[in-house]
């Protein structure tokens, strides 16, 4: 009996969905969303936020990143009028494609997004579901999610950081940037990512008083329990041998090194 049962569910749900297939054949309405877009972003550069807030229905609903929803025109003007006080003074949007199923259209589209001296600072892709109105389309949910990649992680309250500056050889540093970009990243981002995701690699802007240049290392958290020596990083991309011979003119550049374990404040 149970069997029969669940053989009707799929049924009826089969019939459901090859029923709205048929009478809510999609259609292409790209154009008319494209020239909404068109004045969205015309309304954004501008800075009109009103103007913004007319192209979402009265009952629309945000979904920004790193927040709760948003829903009505007064907070989603509110939201776009602090996105322009950040300093994002111009957008631009692309519809790939937009379809409708009776008064509802589903669009995809991607996004860029730029400050003072058109440098672009996010790009990405957004899903906006528009609802047709007694006037014209309107905007009904809006979601979005950048291309930019995740900031790294770095260490919280009382996780343990290493400092470990490098005093370099004047005359070694482009041989000692060039093992450190070009040989270290390269084998610590396929033997071990998960450990360089936490390091950092900063130089100083000047020179020591003896002519050496300070080039810091950051484990910043420094993932417990974890080596990072770096010949057996050499060497699980590079073998033993081209490994040791990496590692000897990685040490060559160097006049010393020091090594500070420390722990992250609440600050």
């Amino acid at each position: 009996m149970k069997n029969h049962l669940l053989l009707f569910s799929y049924l009826i749900v089969s019939l459901i969905i090859t029923t709205t297939s048929c009478n809510n054949k999609p259609a292409d309405v790209s154009d008319q969303i494209k020239k909404l877009n068109e004045t969205f972003v015309n309304s954004y550069n501008n800075g009109d936020t009103k103007a913004l807030g007319t192209l979402y229905t009265e009952n629309a609903q945000l979904f920004p990143s790193n927040s709760g929803v948003l829903e009505g025109r007064q907070a989603i003007e509110g939201f776009w009028g602090a996105v322009m006080q950040m300093g994002i003074k111009k957008a631009h949007m692309e519809t790939v494609m937009a379809q409708s199923y009776g008064n509802i259209a589903i669009e995809e589209g991607r996004y860029k997004l730029f400050v003072d001296g058109d440098v672009m600072v996010d790009q990405g892709k957004y899903i906006v579901t528009w609802e047709k109105t007694a006037d014209q389309w309107k905007i009904r949910r809006d979601i979005w999610n950048t291309d930019n990649p995740a900031p790294q992680a770095r260490a919280t309250k009382d996780e343990t950081i290493w400092i470990i500056a490098n005093y370099v050889k004047p005359n070694k540093i482009t041989q000692f940037e060039d093992f450190n970009l070009n040989i270290l990243k390269p084998a610590g981002d396929e033997g071990a990512p998960a450990l360089t995701k936490t390091v950092r690699f900063i130089k100083s802007n000047n020179a020591n008083p003896d002519g050496t240049y300070t080039y810091f290392f950051l484990m910043d958290p420094a993932v417990k329990g974890q080596d990072y020596a770096i010949e057996p990083i050499l060497e699980s991309k590079y073998g033993k041998e081209k490994a040791g011979e990496y590692f000897k003119n990685y040490m060559d550049c160097l006049k010393k090194s020091e090594v500070t374990i420390a722990t992250q404040t609440g600050w």
